[in-house]
C-alpha cells in the first residue's frame, strides 16, 4: 500500500466536501443543543481545520480574533480589530434603538457550535458562530424576532475591522505593512481586506450576501472597515435573518472565493441545514459517560483538542500539529513530539482514527529529522533546542497505539525507515553502564543535573515494546525479539537505580524522579508524573514501592505536596498549582479518582476548555495556560478511560 503526502492532502479535502454536499441533503433542519454555564469574561472556541475563532465573547458574541495557520510564516497568522479590539462585532437595532447583548445565554450544537439567545425590549435576538467541516471560511448568523405587540423597523448588522495583523508562535508578533479594503473581486456584497509589502502577503474577505456596506479605510477611519446591514420591518411574530460570511486566502481572489463557495452552499441549502451538518460531523467525534455533565466537558475538549491541536495550512493545504491554534495559550502554534504524540494522539483515536492517522504521518514525515528536540516550527525546523527523552519515544508509542487499535500494519510498513530511524535515536541514549536511556531535559522542559530520569525510562520500555509489537507484526521476529530484550534489561535497570530509600520522610523505598545511578532527586514533574508509572503498564497501582512514592508525594513531607488544599495534587517547584495532567492521570487511579473528580467537576475550568491547571485552593484557572488544546485532549482520553459507557469509534 502506496501512501504519499500529495495524495493524502488532496482526498481528504474532496471527500469532506463530498460529504458535505451529499449529508446536507438528508439533514434535519434544526440541530440538537446543549447549554454551557459560562461567566461574562468567558469566551467560545469553534472553528474547523482551515480556520479557528478562538475568542467568542462570552458577554456580548463578539470575535475578538481569528486566524490561519501558514507554512511560509511558521505559525498563525492573525486578525484582528482597531487597537486589538474585535475583528467582528455583531450588533441589532429596533426602531433605532440599539438591542445590545449582555451576558446572554449559550448553547452549542454537536457540542462545538455556539449559538447566543437573548430577548431585549421585546425582540428575541440569536447570533450563532459557524465553521462547517471541510470549508474555508465561517458564516455568523444574527436572527431578530418580533415579540412586541406591533411592527418594528430592525436591523441586523456586523462591523469588520482589519486593526493588525499578528504572526503567533508563542506569542503575537505584529506584522508591518499595508493592510487596504477593495471590493471582492467577482464576488458580489463583499469585501476583501490585503495585507501588502511588496505583494499580497495574506488577505481575508468579508462577504454579507443580499446587504450593503459601509466601507471605510484612512485617513477617513481609524483601519479599514465594513459595516454591512440588513434593514427589514418585521410584524409581530415575524423574524429576520441575516448571513455574514468571512474568510482568509493567500491573496484577494482565493480569501473572495473561500468564502463565495460557503455563500453558495448557505444560499441552496439554508443556514438551518449547514449548521445541523456541523453538529452531525462534530457529533460523530464524541463518547458519552452516561453523565451529562462529564460529556459536555470531555466531548468539547475532544473537539477542542482536533480542531486547535491540528489544522491544514491554507499555503501548502498540509495538515500540521500544534500545541494550540488559540494565541491565549503561552507558547501556541508550536511542535512538540510530547503534546502531539502523548497528549492529543490518544484522544484523535478514540473518537477520529483518520485523524489519527493525518497526526501520525505528519510526525513520522514533516517532523521526523528533529524528533526528541524540544520544541519545533510547524515545518520542522528548530524552535527550542534541548533533548528530551519522553519526547523521542513519543511518536514509536502513538505508532504502536494506532496499528494495534485499527490493525493497520501497512501504514507502518509504509513507515519502517522512519521507524528504523527512531529505534537507533532512542538507542544513542542508553548508558552502557546502568543500562539506563539519558535525557537533557525533563518533562517539564527544564534542564535536569541527574540524567536518568524514572518516568522517561518508564516510558522508553513502553516505546521498546511497542516497537518489538510493530517489528512482530512485520514479521522482523529477530527485532522484535532484541527489542523485547532491551525492554526487559531496562526494566531491571530502573528497579535496580530508581528505587531510594533516602526520600526525606518516606517511611521507606520510593522511586526517585531522577538519578545518576549514584545521587538522585525526589520530586514530582506533573506532565512526566510518577503516577504515570501504573498508567504505562511499569508496575501494578497495588505494587508497595508505588504505593509508598503515591503517600510520600501527597504527604506534607514533601515540600510542593497541595494535596490538604481543597482543590490540591502534588506540584513541583515549576507548577505551584494542580497541573490538569495531575488530574488525568490521578482520574484513572482507584488512589486519587475519587479527588480527581471533585477537582474536574469543581473548576469551570476555562469556561469548559481544559488549562494547564487549577489553583489548589480555590479551583479558579491558571491564567496562563489558557486554551491548552494538546492537554485538553489528554484531559477528555481519561475522562474517557475512566468513565465512557460506549467502545470507540
Amino acid at each position: 500500500m502506496t501512501r504519499t503526502m500529495n495524495t493524502k492532502s488532496v482526498a481528504p479535502l474532496r471527500h469532506a466536501c463530498l460529504a458535505l454536499a451529499c449529508c446536507l441533503l438528508s439533514l434535519p433542519l434544526v440541530a440538537q443543543t446543549t447549554p454551557l454555564n459560562l461567566e461574562p469574561n468567558d469566551v467560545i472556541p469553534t472553528g474547523n481545520e482551515w480556520i479557528a475563532l478562538p475568542d467568542i465573547y462570552a458577554s456580548d458574541g463578539a470575535l475578538g480574533t481569528f486566524n490561519a495557520i501558514s507554512m511560509q510564516f511558521r505559525g498563525l497568522l492573525q486578525s484582528s480589530g482597531e487597537h486589538n479590539g474585535p475583528v467582528l462585532t455583531p450588533y441589532f437595532t429596533a426602531d433605532g434603538a440599539p438591542l445590545a447583548l449582555h451576558n446572554p445565554k449559550w448553547e452549542v450544537a454537536g457540542y462545538w457550535t455556539p449559538t447566543a439567545r437573548q430577548t431585549i425590549n421585546g425582540m428575541e435576538a440569536t447570533l450563532t458562530y459557524c465553521a462547517p467541516p471541510g470549508s474555508r471560511g465561517a458564516f455568523v448568523r444574527l436572527t431578530l424576532t418580533n415579540r412586541r405587540a406591533k411592527e418594528a423597523e430592525v436591523e441586523l448588522g456586523v462591523r469588520a475591522q482589519f486593526g493588525s495583523l499578528n504572526r503567533v508562535t508563542y506569542v503575537p508578533v505584529e506584522l508591518h505593512g499595508t493592510r487596504m479594503v477593495g471590493t471582492a473581486p467577482w464576488v458580489d456584497d463583499g469585501e476583501v481586506f490585503s495585507y501588502i509589502t511588496d505583494d499580497t502577503k495574506y488577505a481575508w474577505s468579508f462577504i454579507h450576501p443580499g446587504m450593503k456596506a459601509e466601507v471605510s479605510a484612512p485617513p477617513l477611519s481609524g483601519v479599514p472597515a465594513s459595516n454591512a446591514v440588513k434593514e427589514a420591518k418585521l410584524a409581530p411574530g415575524e423574524t429576520a435573518e441575516a448571513l455574514f460570511i468571512f474568510a482568509p486566502g493567500i491573496e484577494e481572489f482565493s480569501a473572495a472565493h473561500n468564502a463565495r463557495a460557503l455563500k453558495e452552499l448557505l444560499i441552496r441549502h439554508g443556514a438551518d441545514a449547514i449548521i445541523a451538518q456541523a453538529a452531525e460531523w462534530s457529533g460523530k467525534r464524541t463518547r458519552t459517560t452516561g453523565q451529562a455533565d462529564l460529556d459536555l466537558l470531555m466531548n468539547r475538549n475532544y473537539l477542542f483538542n482536533e480542531m486547535y491541536a491540528w489544522g491544514r495550512t491554507i499555503d501548502t493545504e498540509q495538515w500540521v500539529g500544534v500545541t494550540s491554534r488559540s494565541p491565549r495559550y503561552y507558547v501556541s502554534a508550536a511542535y512538540w513530539d510530547r503534546d502531539a504524540m502523548l497528549w492529543s494522539f490518544p484522544a484523535l483515536l478514540d473518537v477520529d482514527p483518520e485523524m489519527a492517522e493525518h497526526a501520525l504521518e505528519y510526525a513520522l514525515t514533516i517532523q521526523l529529522k528533529n524528533t526528541g528536540t524540544h520544541s519545533r516550527f510547524i515545518d520542522g525546523v528548530v524552535l527550542e533546542d534541548g533533548f528530551q527523552l519522553d519526547e523521542a519515544v513519543a511518536p514509536v508509542i502513538a505508532l504502536g497505539d494506532y496499528v494495534k487499535r485499527t490493525g493497520d500494519v501497512a501504514f507502518a510498513e509504509t513507515h519502517k525507515a522512519a521507524l528504523e530511524f527512531l529505534r537507533a535515536r532512542i538507542a544513542g541514549r542508553r548508558d552502557a553502564a546502568t543500562g539506563l536511556y539519558s535525557s537533557l531535559q525533563d518533562a517539564q522542559d527544564e534542564f535536569q543535573v541527574l540524567p536518568f530520569i524514572t518516568y522517561d525510562n518508564a516510558l522508553t520500555w513502553r516505546a521498546l515494546l511497542s516497537m518489538a509489537d510493530i517489528y512482530g507484526k512485520l514479521g522482523d521476529g529477530a527485532a522484535a525479539k532484541e527489542l523485547t530484550k532491551n525492554a526487559d534489561e531496562l526494566h531491571a535497570a530502573v528497579l535496580k537505580y530508581c528505587i531510594r530509600n533516602d526520600a526525606p520522610g518516606a517511611d521507606g523505598t520510593v522511586f526517585a524522579s531522577a538519578t545518576d545511578g549514584k545521587k538522585a532527586i525526589f520530586t514530582e514533574m506533573p506532565p512526566g508524573s510518577m503516577m504515570k508509572l501504573p498508567l504505562v503498564g511499569f508496575v501494578a497501582e497495588d505494587d508497595p514501592v508505588f504505593v509508598r512514592t503515591y503517600r510520600w508525594l501527597h504527604s506534607s513531607n514533601y515540600k510542593y505536596s497541595f494535596s490538604n488544599e481543597p482543590y490540591g495534587l502534588p506540584g513541583s517547584y515549576r507548577l505551584l498549582f494542580t497541573a490538569v495532567w495531575e488530574v488525568a492521570d490521578h482520574m484513572r487511579l482507584k488512589l486519587g479518582h475519587e479527588q480527581a473528580m471533585k477537582i474536574l467537576r469543581g473548576s469551570n475550568w476555562d469556561g469548559g476548555i481544559i488549562t494547564e491547571g487549577v489553583h489548589a485552593n480555590t479551583g479558579r484557572m491558571d491564567m496562563e495556560g489558557r486554551a491548552f488544546a494538546t492537554a485538553a485532549g489528554y484531559m477528555a482520553h481519561s475522562i474517557c478511560e475512566s468513565a465512557c459507557t460506549d467502545k470507540a469509534r
